[in-house]
């Protein structure tokens, strides 16, 4: 009888087979001092490889800006160059004519 109803109804949860309904209990792991901290140990040893690579990364920014500011400006000096030469090149061959 109490298999077919289990095939049936199925088993509910808090069902015991010998004790009936109600809670089971939970078996508790206890852990040592010193394995309970390993994971603060493991994670403030993380947040010092993370700080260390985003102080890499924050360098390498600061390094591209400086470069970037370097290729601006130098883009600016032959921008200048580039119309000096122009100028002196109109200044003696004279305007262009326009037909």
């Amino acid at each position: 009888m109490q298999k077919m109803c289990d095939q049936v109804l199925g088993r509910r949860p808090g069902y015991s087979k010998g004790l009936g309904w109600g809670s089971k209990l939970k078996v508790r792991k206890t852990r040592s001092a010193s394995s309970s901290s390993m994971p603060c140990l493991q994670s403030t040893e993380r947040e010092i490889q993370l700080q260390a690579k985003l102080d890499e990364a924050l360098e390498w920014i600061e390094h591209i800006e400086e470069h970037t500011r370097n290729h601006q400006a130098l883009a600016s000096e032959v921008e200048q160059m580039r119309k000096l030469i122009q100028d002196m090149t109109w200044a003696q061959q004279g305007p262009p004519h326009n037909p």
